[in-house]
């Protein structure tokens, strides 16, 4: 077989790249709120056969950032606050406790995460000056969610990084769809200035209150958006 990959592994690989641009869509609002997923117009936007599309589909069926209904196919999820406020709740409490044990727990290969991710952050500059009308840069967004990953990697549990990392999914698909509150984002940058100084300080109880309360704003803002825009 030389070098060649083996056709399993190959299909794995492709059924990973549709599940990565499946989800991507979903949460910037690509894909819309409440559309149905056709398979022949997924093939045609991504380039990618049925069979890893519906592997793909399935898997992010059981984060529900998918539905999947019985002889209807696929869609994604409609909007809803009360799903959001859900989410919401959740997310602050599940992520409060990781942040407080990571902040325990951590070692210096993990503190010295946090601060890399933080700078990798502050680099593409403060986003709330940004006007209003322009989205927020794909990057910023992939390293903010490093930010986010690295405070709670050291938590020491893995199931709670994962139920943190789907509802943190499910969080930035209603946040982004609010678009960007420039009011709000001065606040919430700020403290992700003081998230990085309770870590580095090892104030675990700290740490915990603040990113709460950085869920708990973003929750605020998005909220008033969307009840704006419908």
């Amino acid at each position: 077989m030389g070098e060649a990959i083996p056709a399993r592994e190959a299909e794995e690989a492709v059924s990973a790249d549709a599940f990565r641009l499946l989800r991507a869509d979903i949460i910037s609002g690509a894909l819309q709120a409440g559309s149905r997923l056709r398979f022949i117009e997924l093939q045609a936007r991504y380039g990618i056969g049925t069979s890893p599309l519906r592997e793909a589909l399935s898997r992010l069926a059981a984060d529900r950032l998918v539905l999947q209904e019985i002889n209807r196919g696929f869609r994604v999820p409609p909007i809803s606050l009360a799903d959001f406020e859900d989410i919401a709740r959740l997310r602050i409490e599940l992520e409060s406790q990781a942040i407080e044990a990571a902040v325990r727990a951590g070692d210096e290969a993990w503190e010295e995460g946090i601060v890399l991710a933080h700078h990798r952050l502050r680099r593409l500059g403060r986003q709330e000056a940004a006007p209003e009308e322009d989205a927020v840069p794909e990057e910023w967004e992939l390293r903010h969610r490093a930010f986010h990953n690295a405070l709670i990697a050291a938590c020491g549990s893995p199931w709670t990084l994962h139920f943190c990392a789907v509802l943190h999914d499910q969080f930035d698909r209603y946040r982004r769809l609010a678009g960007r509150d420039p009011v709000a984002q001065v606040h919430l940058a700020q403290q992700h200035e003081e998230l990085l100084d309770a870590a580095i300080v090892r104030d675990a109880a700290r740490a915990g209150r603040v990113l709460a309360d950085h869920i708990d704003g973003t929750r605020r803002a998005v909220v008033e958006r969307l009840k704006r825009i419908e």
